[in-house]
């Protein structure tokens, strides 16, 4: 027994380090292990938030397109409308009763309040309906002569209704910032005229003849002692001057002959210049806006986007009705010469050989 305790004894060491051998590469396996699960269960945490952030994304944008399908949809919708058919249950329905505050109120659209309900002005829809064919009927006659027709609409809720009224038809649109002087002073805003201003300072022969008649003597020399460098310069500026002109010769602009403003109040320096420039206008007039800044006002709720596009629909199937008019009858028109070129060719033809010599152009 002795024996075996001694070498009992002896194999203690051993069994003890194998033993913490053992239990340090469990408990790193353990922890490797648990690391390993953690990640795989991160990762799998990511995973499914990011396939639910897809997924929402995803049903973010389905949403936003089918809004705006919804949108473009009603507008087209709102451009189906006409003068005769538009209705006041319509007018109703998009709101175009609803005025401003009281408070707010111009006194120039007292002929178009109807009454007032709880410190709102309500708008008379018999007058409005009355204005708007009267505005339409406008729209027509001028899209029928061949007449340039710029809807307006600055507003960011006004401008696609804008624009899809004047691509509707077939005429012009402006969606931004007016840029003023564009009728009033349309060749400084639209040309080289500032270049043309500053090139116009040097002289003319003609001018330079004049003035040397009445220069005193300093001024002669000063003149005459031009260095070569600014006698280039000069000739430079003079061929600059003549090519300006020329371009300003053969750069065209044209003004409207009607615009037809969705909203007055921001449009007030476009509607100014239009006044000046004796381009009649047509224009949404709420309770609060002026309406002698507008020639035909049509008393309208503009905060509501279903009004304007009705109010827009209506003005744009007016002007592309006119415009249709008048291409059917430039088409008859240009039958009916074509018909008569065809009917004078066959009398000719008809007519002794002696008699056709003499009709004949030679």
């Amino acid at each position: 027994h002795k024996d075996v305790l001694r070498h009992l004894r002896r194999l203690t060491p051993t069994l003890q380090s194998f033993g913490t051998r053992q239990t340090t590469v469990s408990q790193a396996e353990a922890e490797a292990e648990t690391r390993r699960l953690g990640e795989a269960e991160e990762e799998g945490h990511l995973r499914d938030e990011s396939e639910r952030a897809a997924v929402r994304e995803g049903a973010i944008e389905k949403k936003r397109e089918e809004q705006e399908l919804a949108l473009a949809e009603s507008r087209m919708r709102m451009l189906d409308h006409t003068a005769g058919n538009v209705t006041l249950e319509t007018m109703l329905a998009a709101g175009m009763h609803l005025g401003h505050s009281a408070a707010l109120w111009n006194p120039l659209n007292l002929g178009y309040i109807f009454g007032e309900r709880e410190g709102i002005h309500i708008i008379n829809l018999e007058r409005t309906i009355a204005e708007l064919r009267r505005a339409a009927h406008l729209v027509g006659k001028v899209a029928y002569h061949g007449g340039i027709i710029l809807f307006s609409g600055v507003r960011k809720e006004q401008r696609q209704i804008a624009v899809d009224a004047a691509l509707h038809a077939d005429q012009y649109y402006m969606s931004r910032r007016w840029v003023a002087g564009t009728l009033t002073n349309a060749a400084s805003v639209l040309g080289n005229v500032q270049k043309v201003r500053y090139v116009g300072d040097v002289w003319d022969v003609d001018e330079a003849r004049e003035f040397a008649a009445h220069e005193t003597p300093a001024q002669r020399v000063r003149r005459m002692n031009v260095s070569p460098r600014h006698a280039r310069y000069l000739r430079g500026i003079e061929e600059e001057k003549a090519r300006l002109r020329d371009e300003e010769a053969a750069a065209s602009t044209y003004k409207p002959d009607l615009i037809v403003a969705l909203n007055p109040i921001e449009s007030a320096t476009m509607l100014a210049e239009a006044r000046r420039a004796f381009v009649p206008t047509v224009g949404i007039v709420d309770t609060n806006c002026n309406p002698r800044r507008v020639t035909y006002a049509i008393p309208c709720n503009d905060d509501s986007v279903r009004a304007v596009s009705i109010v827009a629909g209506v003005l744009a199937r007016a002007a592309r009705d006119g415009l249709e008019l008048r291409r059917h009858r430039l088409r008859a028109a240009a039958e009916q010469h074509n018909a008569a070129a065809v009917a004078r060719a066959a009398a000719v033809s008809q007519r002794p050989a002696s008699l056709r010599d003499e009709a004949s152009p030679e």
